[in-house]
Protein backbone atom coordinates (compact mmCIF):
# COMPACT_ATOMS: atom_id res chain seq x y z
CA UNK A 1 0.00 0.00 0.00
CA UNK A 2 2.82 2.23 1.04
CA UNK A 3 4.91 2.03 -2.00
CA UNK A 4 1.51 2.83 -4.21
CA UNK A 5 1.03 6.02 -2.33
CA UNK A 6 4.65 6.81 -3.13
CA UNK A 7 3.97 6.04 -6.61
CA UNK A 8 0.78 8.12 -6.90
CA UNK A 9 2.70 11.54 -4.85
CA UNK A 10 5.43 11.00 -7.68
CA UNK A 11 3.53 11.10 -10.21
CA UNK A 12 0.64 14.22 -9.37
CA UNK A 13 4.14 15.86 -8.26
CA UNK A 14 5.30 15.28 -12.15
CA UNK A 15 1.72 16.14 -13.34
CA UNK A 16 1.92 19.87 -11.52
CA UNK A 17 5.38 20.01 -13.01
CA UNK A 18 4.20 19.33 -16.41
CA UNK A 19 1.38 21.98 -15.78
CA UNK A 20 4.05 24.43 -14.42
CA UNK A 21 6.27 23.61 -17.39
CA UNK A 22 3.55 24.31 -19.88
CA UNK A 23 1.62 27.33 -18.43
CA UNK A 24 5.31 29.01 -17.94
CA UNK A 25 5.78 28.32 -22.04
CA UNK A 26 2.08 29.84 -22.55
CA UNK A 27 3.07 32.99 -20.49
CA UNK A 28 6.25 33.29 -22.93
CA UNK A 29 4.74 32.70 -26.04
CA UNK A 30 2.22 35.45 -25.03
CA UNK A 31 4.71 37.71 -23.48
CA UNK A 32 6.61 37.33 -26.54
CA UNK A 33 3.57 38.22 -28.90
CA UNK A 34 2.63 41.17 -26.94
CA UNK A 35 6.29 42.63 -27.66
CA UNK A 36 6.23 41.86 -31.56
CA UNK A 37 2.90 43.89 -31.31
CA UNK A 38 4.66 46.63 -29.39
CA UNK A 39 7.02 46.77 -31.86
CA UNK A 40 5.00 46.39 -34.90
CA UNK A 41 3.15 49.61 -33.59
CA UNK A 42 6.26 51.84 -33.13
CA UNK A 43 7.36 50.90 -36.21
CA UNK A 44 4.28 51.82 -37.78
CA UNK A 45 4.10 55.11 -35.87
CA UNK A 46 7.24 56.26 -36.55
CA UNK A 47 7.15 55.85 -40.10
CA UNK A 48 3.91 57.87 -40.10
CA UNK A 49 5.90 60.38 -38.60
CA UNK A 50 8.61 60.85 -40.67
CA UNK A 51 6.18 60.71 -43.69
CA UNK A 52 4.24 63.46 -42.59
CA UNK A 53 7.41 65.69 -41.47
CA UNK A 54 7.89 68.14 -44.28
CA UNK A 55 3.65 68.53 -44.30
CA UNK A 56 2.35 68.65 -41.16
CA UNK A 57 5.62 68.79 -38.90
CA UNK A 58 5.56 66.39 -36.01
CA UNK A 59 4.47 67.26 -32.20
CA UNK A 60 4.47 65.11 -29.26
CA UNK A 61 1.63 63.41 -28.55
CA UNK A 62 0.29 60.55 -26.32
CA UNK A 63 -1.72 57.99 -28.07
CA UNK A 64 -3.58 54.73 -26.47
CA UNK A 65 -4.51 51.97 -28.93
CA UNK A 66 -7.44 49.72 -28.62
CA UNK A 67 -6.72 46.57 -26.61
CA UNK A 68 -4.29 44.51 -27.77
CA UNK A 69 -4.07 40.16 -27.76
CA UNK A 70 -3.59 38.27 -26.32
CA UNK A 71 -4.50 39.93 -22.70
CA UNK A 72 -6.82 42.66 -23.92
CA UNK A 73 -4.32 45.35 -22.24
CA UNK A 74 -3.91 48.71 -24.07
CA UNK A 75 -1.10 50.12 -24.95
CA UNK A 76 -0.13 53.65 -25.00
CA UNK A 77 2.18 55.68 -27.78
CA UNK A 78 4.18 58.66 -26.66
CA UNK A 79 5.88 60.65 -29.63
CA UNK A 80 8.69 62.52 -28.24
CA UNK A 81 10.31 65.36 -30.13
CA UNK A 82 13.44 67.50 -29.32
CA UNK A 83 14.55 70.56 -31.06
CA UNK A 84 18.30 72.26 -30.80
CA UNK A 85 17.33 75.08 -32.92
CA UNK A 86 20.97 76.52 -32.73
CA UNK A 87 22.02 73.90 -35.12
CA UNK A 88 19.40 72.50 -36.49
CA UNK A 89 18.77 68.95 -34.74
CA UNK A 90 15.51 67.09 -34.28
CA UNK A 91 15.34 63.90 -32.54
CA UNK A 92 12.26 61.79 -32.94
CA UNK A 93 11.13 58.79 -30.26
CA UNK A 94 8.54 56.79 -30.55
CA UNK A 95 7.78 54.34 -27.07
CA UNK A 96 4.94 52.49 -27.13
CA UNK A 97 4.26 50.89 -23.54
CA UNK A 98 2.19 48.44 -22.23
CA UNK A 99 0.05 47.64 -18.79
CA UNK A 100 2.77 45.36 -18.16
CA UNK A 101 5.41 47.88 -18.27
CA UNK A 102 6.48 46.44 -21.37
CA UNK A 103 8.25 48.77 -23.82
CA UNK A 104 9.76 49.53 -26.85
CA UNK A 105 11.14 51.94 -28.44
CA UNK A 106 12.41 53.88 -31.71
CA UNK A 107 14.60 57.14 -32.21
CA UNK A 108 15.67 59.15 -35.14
CA UNK A 109 17.73 62.28 -36.02
CA UNK A 110 17.47 64.89 -38.73
CA UNK A 111 19.87 67.68 -39.08
CA UNK A 112 18.22 70.74 -41.57
CA UNK A 113 21.33 73.66 -40.44
CA UNK A 114 19.57 77.19 -39.75
CA UNK A 115 20.15 79.74 -42.63
CA UNK A 116 22.53 81.67 -40.22
CA UNK A 117 24.63 78.95 -39.80
CA UNK A 118 24.84 77.95 -43.49
CA UNK A 119 25.37 81.62 -44.83
CA UNK A 120 28.39 81.90 -42.36
CA UNK A 121 29.99 78.68 -43.73
CA UNK A 122 28.79 79.69 -47.66
CA UNK A 123 31.12 82.90 -47.16
CA UNK A 124 33.93 80.89 -46.93
CA UNK A 125 35.12 76.99 -46.33
CA UNK A 126 36.84 78.34 -43.48
CA UNK A 127 35.17 80.58 -41.05
CA UNK A 128 36.32 81.98 -37.62
CA UNK A 129 34.48 83.49 -34.70
CA UNK A 130 37.78 84.65 -33.40
CA UNK A 131 40.94 84.31 -35.59
CA UNK A 132 43.44 82.27 -36.97
CA UNK A 133 46.86 81.27 -35.84
CA UNK A 134 50.08 80.91 -38.16
CA UNK A 135 48.20 82.00 -41.36
CA UNK A 136 45.16 80.24 -43.34
CA UNK A 137 45.24 76.98 -45.03
CA UNK A 138 47.42 76.78 -48.68
CA UNK A 139 45.37 79.02 -51.71
CA UNK A 140 45.08 75.76 -54.07
CA UNK A 141 42.78 73.04 -55.93
CA UNK A 142 39.60 75.68 -54.65
CA UNK A 143 40.58 76.30 -50.94
CA UNK A 144 39.83 79.27 -49.57
CA UNK A 145 41.87 81.53 -47.10
CA UNK A 146 40.70 81.69 -43.27
CA UNK A 147 38.08 84.72 -42.70
CA UNK A 148 36.45 85.94 -39.63
CA UNK A 149 34.23 88.15 -41.35
CA UNK A 150 30.25 87.36 -40.69
CA UNK A 151 30.51 84.19 -39.11
CA UNK A 152 27.69 83.64 -36.48
CA UNK A 153 28.44 80.46 -34.07
CA UNK A 154 26.16 77.95 -32.91
CA UNK A 155 25.33 78.44 -29.18
CA UNK A 156 24.92 74.16 -28.56
CA UNK A 157 25.36 72.39 -25.38
CA UNK A 158 26.61 68.88 -25.89
CA UNK A 159 25.34 67.80 -22.70
CA UNK A 160 22.04 68.85 -23.67
CA UNK A 161 22.26 67.29 -26.77
CA UNK A 162 23.76 64.02 -25.45
CA UNK A 163 20.01 62.77 -23.46
CA UNK A 164 18.97 61.86 -27.55
CA UNK A 165 22.48 60.15 -28.42
CA UNK A 166 23.75 56.78 -27.98
CA UNK A 167 24.80 56.22 -24.54
CA UNK A 168 28.37 54.47 -25.75
CA UNK A 169 31.16 55.79 -27.40
CA UNK A 170 32.46 53.15 -30.15
CA UNK A 171 36.37 51.65 -29.63
CA UNK A 172 39.13 52.20 -32.07
CA UNK A 173 38.65 48.97 -32.94
CA UNK A 174 34.85 49.02 -33.32
CA UNK A 175 35.56 52.38 -35.70
CA UNK A 176 38.22 50.43 -38.16
CA UNK A 177 35.65 47.23 -38.24
CA UNK A 178 32.34 48.30 -38.30
CA UNK A 179 32.32 52.02 -38.74
CA UNK A 180 30.13 54.27 -38.59
CA UNK A 181 25.98 53.53 -39.38
CA UNK A 182 24.48 56.75 -40.03
CA UNK A 183 23.98 58.14 -36.47
CA UNK A 184 25.61 60.21 -33.24
CA UNK A 185 28.05 59.17 -31.43
CA UNK A 186 28.63 60.87 -28.24
CA UNK A 187 31.34 61.06 -25.39
CA UNK A 188 30.98 62.45 -22.17
CA UNK A 189 34.64 61.92 -21.73
CA UNK A 190 38.24 62.96 -23.35
CA UNK A 191 38.34 61.02 -26.75
CA UNK A 192 41.97 60.33 -28.39
CA UNK A 193 41.61 57.97 -31.92
CA UNK A 194 44.75 56.33 -32.30
CA UNK A 195 46.81 57.04 -35.31
CA UNK A 196 46.63 55.30 -39.09
CA UNK A 197 42.66 55.23 -38.04
CA UNK A 198 40.44 54.78 -41.11
CA UNK A 199 36.82 54.79 -40.51
CA UNK A 200 33.88 54.17 -42.96
CA UNK A 201 30.37 55.57 -43.13
CA UNK A 202 28.63 58.67 -42.01
CA UNK A 203 27.85 59.84 -39.14
CA UNK A 204 27.26 62.86 -36.29
CA UNK A 205 30.42 62.76 -33.04
CA UNK A 206 29.40 64.86 -30.52
CA UNK A 207 32.28 65.70 -28.32
CA UNK A 208 31.63 66.83 -24.63
CA UNK A 209 35.20 67.10 -23.61
CA UNK A 210 38.59 67.21 -25.72
CA UNK A 211 39.16 65.12 -28.79
CA UNK A 212 42.07 64.46 -30.70
CA UNK A 213 42.20 62.85 -34.08
CA UNK A 214 45.38 61.75 -34.25
CA UNK A 215 48.32 61.68 -37.33
CA UNK A 216 47.03 59.97 -40.50
CA UNK A 217 43.73 59.36 -39.60
CA UNK A 218 41.13 58.93 -42.64
CA UNK A 219 37.34 59.29 -42.61
CA UNK A 220 36.00 58.40 -46.10
CA UNK A 221 32.35 59.65 -45.99
CA UNK A 222 30.52 62.44 -44.30
CA UNK A 223 30.76 63.36 -40.46
CA UNK A 224 29.44 65.99 -38.73
CA UNK A 225 31.71 67.37 -35.83
CA UNK A 226 29.88 69.14 -32.84
CA UNK A 227 33.03 69.65 -30.52
CA UNK A 228 31.81 71.40 -26.99
CA UNK A 229 35.99 72.09 -26.76
CA UNK A 230 39.12 71.67 -27.93
CA UNK A 231 39.77 69.80 -31.12
CA UNK A 232 42.69 68.67 -32.41
CA UNK A 233 42.65 67.35 -35.63
CA UNK A 234 46.55 65.57 -36.57
CA UNK A 235 49.24 65.62 -39.11
CA UNK A 236 48.33 64.29 -42.58
CA UNK A 237 44.77 63.18 -41.69
CA UNK A 238 42.22 62.88 -44.52
CA UNK A 239 38.73 64.02 -44.07
CA UNK A 240 37.19 63.70 -47.15
CA UNK A 241 33.47 64.93 -46.36
CA UNK A 242 33.08 66.77 -42.92
CA UNK A 243 31.51 69.65 -41.55
CA UNK A 244 33.37 70.81 -38.02
CA UNK A 245 32.16 73.02 -35.67
CA UNK A 246 34.26 73.63 -32.76
CA UNK A 247 33.51 75.48 -29.70
CA UNK A 248 37.13 75.13 -28.16
CA UNK A 249 40.42 75.85 -29.49
CA UNK A 250 40.71 74.20 -33.10
CA UNK A 251 44.56 72.93 -34.29
CA UNK A 252 45.04 70.72 -37.50
CA UNK A 253 48.54 69.98 -38.00
CA UNK A 254 50.65 69.87 -40.84
CA UNK A 255 49.67 68.64 -44.43
CA UNK A 256 46.03 67.66 -43.48
CA UNK A 257 43.06 67.87 -46.04
CA UNK A 258 39.40 68.78 -45.33
CA UNK A 259 36.45 68.81 -47.69
CA UNK A 260 33.81 70.36 -46.28
CA UNK A 261 33.53 73.75 -44.07
CA UNK A 262 35.10 74.47 -40.77
CA UNK A 263 33.44 76.83 -38.22
CA UNK A 264 35.38 77.97 -35.04
CA UNK A 265 34.39 80.14 -32.23
CA UNK A 266 38.25 80.51 -31.09
CA UNK A 267 41.37 80.95 -32.47
CA UNK A 268 42.65 78.32 -34.81
CA UNK A 269 45.84 76.97 -35.13
CA UNK A 270 46.76 75.07 -38.51
CA UNK A 271 49.97 73.62 -39.68
CA UNK A 272 51.78 74.31 -42.68
CA UNK A 273 50.51 72.83 -46.03
CA UNK A 274 46.72 72.60 -44.52
CA UNK A 275 44.20 72.48 -47.10
CA UNK A 276 40.60 73.42 -46.63
CA UNK A 277 38.34 72.62 -50.05
CA UNK A 278 34.48 73.86 -50.02
CA UNK A 279 32.08 71.26 -50.06
CA UNK A 280 28.84 72.05 -49.70
CA UNK A 281 27.42 68.80 -49.57
CA UNK A 282 28.03 69.38 -45.93
CA UNK A 283 25.81 71.61 -45.36
CA UNK A 284 22.57 69.37 -46.54
CA UNK A 285 19.68 68.16 -44.53
CA UNK A 286 21.66 64.89 -42.73
CA UNK A 287 19.06 62.18 -42.27
CA UNK A 288 20.35 59.26 -39.23
CA UNK A 289 18.95 55.63 -39.48
CA UNK A 290 16.35 54.33 -37.02
CA UNK A 291 17.82 53.21 -34.39
CA UNK A 292 16.82 51.44 -30.86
Amino acid sequence: MIPLLLLLLVCSGMALSLVRIVTQETEYMRETIRLRQLETIVQSFMRTALRQEDRTGITETVYQTEPLFPGKEPVNIRVAVHRDHSVGLRFLQVTAEDSRKNEFALRQCRVDFPETLIQSVLRNSFALAGGAEQGGPEEEDGSVTSTSDGAVFPQFSAEEIAVWASTGFPTALELQRDGLSGWMYYSRDRVSLPKGLTVQGSGIFLFADDAVFADNSVFTDRIIVLADRNLNIGSNVRLEKALLLCQGKLTVGTGSFINGAVLARQPVNLGNQTVITVDREVLEPFHSIISY
